[in-house]
């Protein structure tokens, strides 16, 4: 299953449009596997509801039996789970590195 490549805007504005897009999404990966991987380097603008869409997603996933990996997450969707106090929480998705995957 291809990466969900997360939008540049990750907003309020965004996120109406993109739910139903994610739970799509959601229901095929979870389908085709033990874990999801969504890429995040685009993301350049964020707020907390992207956040919430965000954690939404790993819910959704989870709820599925699936776990979601996030790569490459920008520098504002960093300091956007930061400021919100889910700096630890984002940490957690990041796929392991190839010295704790040996």
């Amino acid at each position: 299953m291809d990466a969900l490549p997360l939008p540049s805007e990750l907003s309020i504005y965004s996120a109406a449009e993109l739910h139903p897009q994610w739970l799509a999404w959601a229901c095929d990966a979870a389908s085709a596997g033990t874990e999801a991987l969504a890429d995040g380097q685009g993301v350049d603008q964020v707020d907390g509801a992207g956040v919430q869409l965000l954690l939404a997603l790993q819910r959704c996933l989870a709820a599925r039996g699936c776990t979601l990996r996030l790569r490459a997450p920008s520098r504002p969707l960093r300091e956007a789970c930061a400021a919100l106090g889910l700096a630890t929480w984002l940490g957690d998705l990041l796929p392991p590195s190839p010295a704790e995957a040996a």
